[in-house]
C-alpha cells in the first residue's frame, strides 16, 4: 500500500500593513454607506418638509381670499345697521322712512358672515409628526402665531353670533315679515353672495311702533354693528399676518415661482 505524502504548504503571515489596509477599506465602506443612507434620509425629509410647506401656503392663500370677502361682507352689514340707527328719531310712519327701515334692517339683520380657517395642511403637519421636520424655529413660531390669530378671531365671532340672534328676534317683533317672499314688495340683488334687499312697495306694510321694542331694535343695531366691525378688524389683522407668513415661507423654501 502506497503512502502519499502531501507537500508542505508554507503560509507566510501577511504584512501588518495589508491587514490595516483591509480594515481601513471595510471601515470606509461602512462609513460611506452610512453617510449615503443618512444623506438619502435627509433629502427625503427635506422634500417632505417642502411639500408640507407648499400645502400650508396653499391653505393660507385660500384663507386670505376668504378673509377678504368676509371682511367686506361684515363691513357692509355694519354700514346698513349704521344707516338704520340714523332712523332712531325719524318719523317711521312716512313711506320713505318705512322703506329705509325695512331695507337697512333686512340687509343688516338677515345675514351673518363668518370666517372658517382652512387648516387641512396644519392638521396634517400635526397628525403625521411632520412639524419635527421643520428645522427653523422661527418658522414654527410664526405658524403657531397664525393659529393664535385665528383663535382671537373666532372668539370675536361668538360675540357677533350672539348679537345676530338677539337682533333678529327683536327686529321680527317690530317689522312685518310676512311679505318676505312677495316679489311685488321686495326684491334683492346678490353681489359676491352678499344679499342687498330692495323694497319696492311698503305702503301695505306696517311697523310695531311700541317705543320699547323700537329702542331694542336700534340698540341691537348699534351693538351688532360695533361687534361686526370689531370682527372685521380682527380678520384684517389675521389676513395681514397670513400674507406676511406666506412671504416668509416662500422665501425660506424658495417657492416664489411655484
Amino acid at each position: 500500500m502506497e503512502v502519499h505524502h502531501h507537500p508542505k504548504l508554507n503560509h507566510n503571515p501577511k504584512p501588518w500593513k495589508e491587514y490595516f489596509l483591509e480594515f481601513l477599506m471595510i471601515v470606509l465602506a461602512v462609513t460611506t454607506g452610512f453617510f449615503a443612507e443618512s444623506f438619502r434620509e435627509y433629502q427625503t425629509d427635506r422634500e417632505k418638509e417642502k411639500q408640507a410647506i407648499e400645502s400650508l401656503v396653499k391653505c393660507l392663500v385660500s384663507d386670505t381670499l376668504q378673509l377678504k370677502n368676509i371682511i367686506e361682507s361684515n363691513n357692509l352689514i355694519a354700514m346698513n345697521l349704521d344707516s338704520l340707527i340714523l332712523l332712531k328719531n325719524a318719523d317711521l310712519t312716512t313711506e320713505e322712512n318705512k322703506k329705509k327701515f325695512y331695507t337697512y334692517g333686512s340687509t343688516g339683520f338677515f345675514q351673518d358672515w363668518y370666517f372658517k380657517i382652512n387648516d387641512a395642511a396644519m392638521q396634517q403637519l400635526k397628525s403625521t409628526g411632520m412639524l419635527r421636520l421643520i428645522r427653523n424655529q422661527n418658522i414654527i413660531d410664526n405658524i403657531f402665531g397664525y393659529e393664535l390669530k385665528n383663535k382671537i378671531t373666532v372668539a370675536q365671532e361668538a360675540d357677533c353670533y350672539y348679537f345676530f340672534k338677539l337682533s333678529l328676534v327683536d327686529y321680527t317683533k317690530v317689522a312685518d315679515l310676512s311679505h318676505i317672499k312677495d316679489t311685488s314688495i321686495v326684491g334683492f340683488t346678490i353681489n359676491n353672495r352678499f344679499v342687498n334687499f330692495n323694497y319696492k312697495n311698503v305702503h301695505s306694510l306696517s311697523l310695531n311702533m311700541d317705543k320699547d321694542r323700537l329702542t331694542s331694535v336700534f340698540s341691537n343695531a348699534a351693538l351688532m354693528s360695533a361687534s361686526v366691525e370689531g370682527y372685521a378688524l380682527f380678520m384684517q389683522d389675521q389676513m395681514d399676518y397670513a400674507k406676511k407668513l406666506i412671504d416668509l415661507l416662500k422665501k425660506e423654501y424658495h417657492l416664489e415661482n411655484e
